[in-house]
């Protein structure tokens, strides 16, 4: 969804999902991205949940990191700021095996489109192309890095563009600095709401388009002929691409209004319900699509579950926190890794979060879905020098890196799961 177009407007809509679901009312707000993800005993996985309210917004710190020079052979931080300056989506570029293995965090710069790689063995970043791109709110990346939609709001018009990249023919120009990537631009069409990139690196990505009905088609990075696979009388889907044979389609939450969850068979166009009647739902599910990660609004507060879709089970996972500030492992597949808020203010949830009037102070969390068993990685005193509220989280294919946005900052951050 774009950051910006979506934080700004508020607007009520009859819910009507596919004939079957409903009326409640939603609201227009910031999401992101995926993806992102207590101390004082806020939840424990095998007991009771405690939850300490305040009507007074956490303070966010300001402070600098401590003296780390990259490249220098200095001891890598575990958590790190990458950039200093507002990005508008960041990823994981992964190359090579074994010794040879590589992995690089890239970002693209939210002002200007600049676009940077940081090598996460050393911390030294370095821009990657020549070209700047202006005032952009969202940026949705795919194939290991290689293409990004990146998005922006012209007055009251959506702008969605795809950027392939492609590495440069000689690794050093004639003296001897490195050559930048190039670029090929394609435009999609205009007010695109809503869109997710295939999370399983294929080369495919599905959008919505509203007129007066919502159609979700799915195209490819590079060549943008549709396919439609969904229409809809209801308009306000957030969707998930966890793989190319599943896309997920969740109603926009808010605090009072049951939400709904749907999986689309992009082979069959079968819509099938999995979720509903769950007030603020927010969703994350697996890459194959087998576990759903869902947050709920219960007495005000948001509350983490796990559902299994073959043992059609859900698990409680005694967590306050949103699904949205989540990952799933890639190697551990029962597991997710959650960004958990260290106090919770009194808000309306999700809807003041989304839009910006609430802050969080979090910490990381690894919860095992299966046992329920959590465990804090990241405490307060990994995070004494910044308060970050986490959102659009990452983790690489091995996983030991987090890569997140700092919701109150828009910077990339890295934390190293490995001690």
């Amino acid at each position: 969804m774009l950051y910006n177009y979506i934080m700004i407007r508020k607007a009520i809509v009859a819910v009507v999902v596919v004939a079957v679901v409903g009326v409640g009312v939603f609201y227009y707000f910031k999401k992101t991205t995926v993806v992102s993800t207590t101390t004082g005993g806020l939840f424990g996985a095998q007991t009771s949940t405690t939850t300490n309210k305040t009507d007074v917004l956490p303070e966010v710190a300001t402070g600098t990191q401590p003296a780390f020079i990259p490249g220098s052979g200095q001891a890598i931080p575990r958590l790190y700021e990458l950039h200093n300056t507002p990005v508008a989506g960041v990823t994981f570029v992964e190359m090579g095996s074994g010794k040879k293995y590589v992995v690089s965090a890239r970002y693209i710069e939210r002002a200007v489109g600049n676009i940077f790689d940081t090598d996460l063995s050393t911390y030294v970043e370095s821009r990657i192309v020549n070209e700047t791109r202006s005032r952009l709110s969202e940026a949705l990346w795919g194939q290991n890095g290689k293409s990004v939609v990146i998005r922006s709001l012209v007055g009251s018009v959506i702008k969605t563009s795809i950027l392939n990249l492609s590495n440069p023919t000689k690794a050093l120009a004639p003296d001897g600095t490195k050559n930048f990537m190039t670029v090929a631009e394609i435009s999609l069409p205009d007010s695109i709401p809503f869109m997710a990139t295939a999370e399983d690196g294929t080369n495919k990505l599905f959008y919505l388009q509203n007129g007066t009905s919502a159609v979700g088609s799915i195209t490819t990075f590079k060549n943008t002929s549709t396919s439609k696979s969904f229409t809809s009388l209801f308009k306000e889907w957030i969707p998930q691409f966890p793989n190319q044979n599943l896309v997920t389609l969740t109603t926009k939450a808010s605090v009072n209004t049951p939400g709904f969850l749907f999986f689309l068979n992009t082979k069959t166009k079968a819509l099938n319900k999995i979720l509903g009647d769950i007030n603020g739902l927010t969703t994350l599910t697996n890459q194959d699509g087998s576990m759903i990660l869902y947050s709920e609004t219960k007495d005000g507060l948001p509350k983490l579950s796990v559902y299994d879709i073959q043992n059609k089970e859900k698990r409680d996972l005694s967590i306050q926190t949103l699904a949205e500030k989540c990952v799933w492992g890639k190697k551990e597949t029962s597991v997710v890794y959650c960004a958990v808020p260290r106090t919770i203010p009194e808000a309306f949830y999700p809807d003041q979060w989304y839009q910006g009037s609430v802050q969080f102070s979090d910490s990381l969390w690894k919860i095992d879905t299966k046992t329920t068993i959590a465990q804090e990685i990241a405490t307060s005193q990994d995070f004494k020098f910044f308060k970050l509220d986490i959102t659009n989280m990452g983790i690489s294919s091995n996983d030991v890196y987090l890569l997140f946005i700092n919701k109150t900052t828009d910077t990339p951050w890295v934390f190293r799961i490995t001690e």
